[in-house]
């Protein structure tokens, strides 16, 4: 099933409101998508049938999205994004 196929789709906004990076993990994939301070990402599922589109868990400077079918994230034009986007340098601070 893909999102064309008239399945059921959700979207999410994430946003980073704060003064440094933050770190959103896509699962099961494992992908990290970094967002600038200001930067908005949207997180899109399709095909999770009847249950609950995504479940989420906030840590300091990390947010991870589970997804309860398939899906991805784009920019605020529906551009997809690839993992690794923005993912600083080993060793670049990452918090303010």
């Amino acid at each position: 099933m893909t999102e064309a196929d008239g399945g059921p789709v959700a979207r999410m906004r994430v946003t980073n409101q704060g003064t440094g990076m933050l770190e959103l993990i896509l699962e099961p994939y494992g992908s990290d998508h970094w967002l600038r301070p200001g930067e908005t990402f949207v997180v899109v599922t399709y095909g999770f049938g009847d249950g609950n589109p995504f479940e989420v868990e906030h840590e300091p400077a990390v947010v991870t999205v589970q997804l309860n079918g398939h899906g991805y994230v784009t920019d605020l034009l529906g551009d997809e994004i690839d993992c690794a986007h923005g993912r600083p340098e080993t060793g670049e601070e990452t918090t303010a």
